[in-house]
């Protein structure tokens, strides 16, 4: 679960890396907007959580080979700041779709296109804020890679019953490479 979860925040952090340049020395902050997206598998409910981009178009773009950019619902604020000269240090926050999707009852965790494609649609769609931050998105191993996210949205599932999804992940990547899952969990609450 958390590496197939870690992969998809990798996957989202580099084209976050791809979406910001970076300038050759220290600067103050300077403000961008970025494609910033995040897949995260809750296994605890069964969900697959889309926020700032749709489960089709992501499925979409994967079958392409990611060719172009992220077809993302919107662009996020952010703050790209450059430190030591080459780490760039990002922190994004923004308020955008969020869907969630039900795990088919066969889904064997290979993916949040081929584990869901036995649904006709989302289980619930709204939008959620999500705040995030990454010291290293170049992950450079020059220093631990600290990264995360909050997550805080509501959402109306095919039933029309109103639901509040949370979530939260920080993680690192030490110098030698190695990933460590610092804290992840989900929250849904609601019902009615």
């Amino acid at each position: 679960m958390s590496l197939r979860r870690r992969a998809a925040r990798v996957a989202a952090l580099a084209f976050l890396a791809a979406a910001v340049a970076s300038p050759a020395a220290a600067a103050p902050p300077n403000r961008v907007e970025i494609d910033v997206f995040t897949i995260a598998l809750d296994l605890e409910h069964g969900l697959v959580m889309f926020w700032n981009i749709t489960r089709d178009d992501f499925c979409d773009w994967e079958a392409t080979e990611f060719d172009g950019p992220a077809p993302v619902t919107m662009l996020i604020p952010a703050h790209e700041h450059v430190v030591r000269g080459e780490i760039l240090m990002v922190n994004w926050g923004g308020t955008t779709s969020l869907e969630l999707w039900q795990l088919d009852e066969d889904a064997d965790l290979s993916g949040p296109c081929p584990d869901t494609d036995g649904q006709s649609g989302p289980w619930a769609t709204g939008t959620a804020n999500q705040t995030g931050h990454d010291n290293d998105v170049d992950v450079s191993l020059t220093r631990t890679n600290a990264f995360g996210d909050h997550l805080n949205g509501s959402v109306v599932d095919v039933d029309g019953n109103s639901w509040r999804f949370m979530s939260h992940f920080v993680a690192r990547i030490d110098r030698s490479e190695e990933f460590h899952l610092n804290s992840e969990q989900f929250t849904l609450a609601g019902g009615h």
